[in-house]
């Protein structure tokens, strides 16, 4: 589904970068851009942002 008109960002881009570690709006900005022009999408990045697992850092990872 596309979330960010402005710069053609769909959800499935926003849920790679959380799984990389991105946690905030201003996150996915800095990631692939969406959210960053007009702002419109922002409520639906933060839902998307709140139903993704969080990555954790190597250092916290279980080990096999």
């Amino acid at each position: 589904m596309l979330v960010c008109h402005c710069r053609a960002v769909n959800d499935r881009q926003i849920e790679a970068a959380a799984l990389c570690g991105a946690t905030s709006v201003r996150d996915i900005v800095t990631a692939c851009g969406a959210g960053g022009v007009c702002g419109g999408c922002r409520p639906v990045i933060e839902e998307i942002l709140e139903g993704t697992p969080v990555a954790l850092p190597a250092s916290h990872a279980a080990v096999a």
